[in-house]
């Protein structure tokens, strides 16, 4: 009896299993693509290219925040027995039907292995590695085993990543100031907003500055009664008073830039900037500034180091607060300039300098040349914090006011002085937030040594 009811419950199993099978299939949904976040691949290291691997790998979408990625890459480097290298590839698992699962792959190579030949194979086992995670998405039912995919392909046959951002990337970011002295306090509170959207083709951005200087000096004036004479104290010695002096001086500016593609060394664009600047005598300056720019490194290293040339005209139309020292108060002028910009990206940030020249083109007397170096150090993926240094030789200050100025003028910083040079510095943080996609690889027209301690 027992055999008779268990051959009944085989018999009607047999028959269910594909269509418990089919309900399975048809209530999964694999996602799109695969989000990857890779750490560990030090930019001093020619065989681990991040920007050659984000080139070679388009099966996945590369996110900037490590937290929101389906798979974490570590990958560490070590020295082999036989002087060469070897790299670690830990696979993480973090989201949806990936969390929990760990991989790891090994890849050797000959001490006489070229920087080439180490990236080819490392970024051959990353391909290896991440095959069966992006077999588990709709990405994976076109590719090869090289995980190089045809862009038309997923086109017509998978829905591309959607990005409610839209590729929009939003930073906000202050800074702050402080110098002590005896008789003087000066404080300078800024803030910064940047707007940003970079295809391949395109680059948009649009940001502003505003910045709060808080200066108090103290004057010591020695006491008179009406008379002029002096006012004694009891050992016999004239009283000195302390009169403190404020100051509030605000500044502001807004830019916006774009910029179009038109091979892998040339590119074209514009900026558009508007600021009111007190200390340097403008009521408020609008700049138009149409340049070329030339990209010498290949655009595969482009996010590693870059040396860019840049040449622009451009087109000023000045309104200052008081006359200056050629009688005007407001003009239109034109200008040009060369900058050169050299930037290097490491796992803790990046560094760059950049190098600028230009002369007004109706007198050629009235130039300016100057360098600047800024590094940006990352804290975590969302937060990081920056120094800038920038020194400049003028022989353009147009913008200097006429006229004889008070002490407490010049103390107070509401106007600029001749000078044969000029020294800025700066720090502070910055947050950002918005689109986590990294895709995209377009460094155009970025470190255009944009000079910020001058007009």
């Amino acid at each position: 009896m027992r055999i008779i009811q268990l051959l009944l419950i085989l018999t009607f199993l047999s028959f269910h299993p594909p269509a418990i099978s089919q309900t399975l299939i048809d209530n999964y949904s694999p996602p799109n693509k695969l989000g990857v976040f890779i750490d560990g691949c030090e930019r001093g290291d020619g065989g681990c290219d991040l920007d050659f691997i984000r080139t070679e790998i388009t099966a996945v979408d590369f996110y900037r925040d490590n937290q929101k990625a389906d798979v974490f890459l570590l990958i560490n480097r070590n020295r082999s027995g036989g002087g060469g290298r070897q790299y670690q590839l830990i696979f993480i698992g973090q989201q949806n039907i990936h969390a929990g699962r760990t991989d790891t792959l090994y890849v050797n190579n000959r001490q006489l292995d070229t920087d080439f030949e180490v990236r080819d194979k490392l970024t051959r086992y990353i391909k290896l590695g991440l095959a069966p995670y992006v077999a588990k998405t709709k990405a994976g039912e076109e590719i090869e085993i090289n995980m190089k995919t045809d862009s038309a392909i997923l086109e017509d046959s998978i829905q591309e990543t959607i990005d409610p951002w839209n590729y929009w990337v939003f930073n906000v970011g202050g800074d702050a100031n402080i110098e002590l002295e005896e008789l003087s306090s000066d404080i300078n509170i800024g803030g910064d907003i940047n707007i940003n959207r970079i295809t391949d083709e395109w680059k948009i951005s649009l940001s502003g500055r505003i910045d709060e200087r808080l200066r108090r000096t103290i004057q010591k004036v020695p006491r008179v009664d009406d008379n002029g004479d002096p006012v004694l104290d009891g050992d016999g010695n004239q009283i000195v008073d302390e009169v403190a002096n404020n100051f509030d001086v605000s500044e502001f500016g807004f830019n916006h830039q774009l910029v179009k593609s038109i091979s892998p060394q040339w590119s074209y664009g514009y900026d558009i900037a508007g600021r009111q600047n007190t200390r340097l005598n403008y009521q408020f300056q609008t700049s138009f500034r149409p340049a070329v720019e030339y990209n010498f490194f290949p655009e595969a290293v482009q996010n590693t180091r870059f040396l860019r040339m840049n040449y622009g005209i451009e087109l000023r139309n000045n309104r200052y607060v008081e006359e200056t020292i050629s009688g005007i108060l407001k003009e239109t002028r034109v200008l040009h300039s060369l900058r050169i910009s050299l930037g290097f990206n490491k796992r803790w940030g990046n560094l760059e300098v950049g190098y600028r020249l230009r002369n007004y083109l109706d007198d050629f007397s009235s130039w300016s040349t100057g360098l600047n170096i800024r590094a940006d150090v990352r804290v975590t993926g969302n937060l990081s914090f920056y120094v800038r240094a920038e020194g400049n030789y003028v022989k353009d200050q147009i913008y200097l006011a006429s006229g004889d100025f008070t002490e407490q003028d010049i103390l107070s910083g509401r106007v600029t002085l001749p000078s044969a040079y000029i020294i800025d510095t700066r720090f502070g943080f910055n947050y950002r937030f918005g689109s986590n996609l990294n895709n995209f690889i377009n460094r155009r027209f970025f470190g255009r040594a944009n000079f910020v301690g001058t007009d």
